[in-house]
């Protein structure tokens, strides 16, 4: 999960900042790498080979919209649907805060590299032993 501290300008002119949270799980990660032929690692590849500036943040936008949602105040779940089934990234994405993380990968390089290691789960970035947990066992 990654916690991104936004500091912006509201609608009445006052800044503001606070923090926002960004997660993938593992799931929703092979979800995503699935649904593209050749998987999402391959697609930015080419992207960026053919310097298709347009596609990228176009990915981009979906990586942030898949991502965004708001930790449970018991830290069990990371939500990112209301109780109507709305997405909460609607809402984040009409507040000057989305405008000015948008600004902020656009201008800034290792922006974009630094929110994608942020957002995807430890359990893909680090080598797994693949031995069963001690607490899971198989039925009978």
């Amino acid at each position: 999960m990654l916690k991104k501290t936004i500091t912006y300008q509201d609608y009445f002119g006052t800044t503001r900042t606070e923090d926002f949270y960004f997660n993938l799980s593992q799931t929703e990660l092979s979800d995503m790498q699935m649904s593209v032929d050749g998987g999402l690692n391959v697609k930015l590849d080419q992207m960026i080979k053919a310097q298709d500036n347009k596609e990228i943040y176009n990915t981009f936008v979906e990586i942030v919209a898949a991502a965004y949602g708001e930790v449970s105040p018991d830290g069990k779940y990371f939500l990112k649907e209301d109780e109507e089934g709305h997405k909460l990234f609607k809402k984040f994405k009409s507040s000057p805060a989305y405008d000015a993380l948008m600004d902020d990968i656009c201008q800034n390089e290792g922006t974009i590299a630094e929110f994608c290691n942020g957002i995807i789960p430890k359990k893909v970035k680090e080598p797994q032993d693949h031995q069963q947990p001690s607490n899971i066992h198989p039925v009978k």
